[in-house]
């Protein structure tokens, strides 16, 4: 009876995490982490439909030759972001990030990123982005 009662609870646990993991934001953030932090486009695309997931597979063909020859992990900045503003706009939700580029040995970039997300199939994905230079 004891294993019948964990397992219901850890069940209870997974499905309520993958419920939070479905939502506009929790996909925004994820997205942000895998795209910009982690420079991981192939992880970014889980979290995109339609424009974004098309830009994507472009960006991933270009960059194949360049990862064949050496490690990402060298040439990573840092990168940290902060949700700066969340506006619904009909079935899609917007979110617009403050991001603060660091590479080795030059000084800090600031975007401003904007992050559009749609439901398909029941599913929170990001069906577009762009960045623009912010000011200092």
């Amino acid at each position: 009876m004891t294993g019948w009662i964990c397992g219901a609870i850890l069940i209870a646990l997974i499905l309520d995490g993958c419920s939070r993991d479905n939502t506009p934001q929790g996909v925004a953030d994820r997205f942000v982490q895998a795209y910009y932090v982690q420079i991981d486009q192939a992880a970014a695309l889980e979290f995109t439909t339609a424009l974004a997931r098309e830009r994507l597979q472009r960006e991933l063909q270009l960059v194949a030759p360049i990862r064949r020859g050496g490690s990402v992990e060298q040439a990573r900045p840092k990168v940290e972001y902060n949700l700066v503003r969340t506006q619904p706009d009909g079935r899609q939700v917007l979110f617009v990030y403050d991001l603060t580029i660091t590479p080795t040995h030059v000084s800090p970039i600031m975007k401003k990123i904007l992050i559009i997300t749609d439901q398909f199939a029941g599913q929170w994905k990001v069906i577009n982005y762009t960045e623009t230079d912010a000011p200092r």
